[in-house]
């Protein structure tokens, strides 16, 4: 019971962490649902291992800024396909 619960976090976190990343960018980032909660939960996973040694709040914060990166580039390169093209 206790991993279904940790996924479904991850999944809630990403999605808050994708959402918040989404809103930092200036203009509008025409990608879908999935793509902002994927980049989310990947950015939550790999910013708490890296910026773990921080206060936690700062690692929130580093880990919406890495999230924000992961999407600029991820749209730049057409690694994340937008709903337009």
């Amino acid at each position: 019971m206790g991993i279904i619960l940790s996924i479904i976090g991850n999944l809630i976190l990403g999605a808050i962490v994708g959402g918040l990343a989404r809103v930092a960018l200036p203009g509008a980032q025409d990608i879908g649902l999935p793509q902002t909660i994927g980049v989310g939960v990947l950015a939550g996973l790999i910013g708490g291992a890296v910026f773990s040694w921080f206060w936690i709040p700062i690692t929130f914060v580093l880990t919406v800024i890495l999230a924000a990166v992961a999407i600029k580039v991820g749209i730049d390169k057409g690694i994340l396909k937008t709903q337009n093209g």
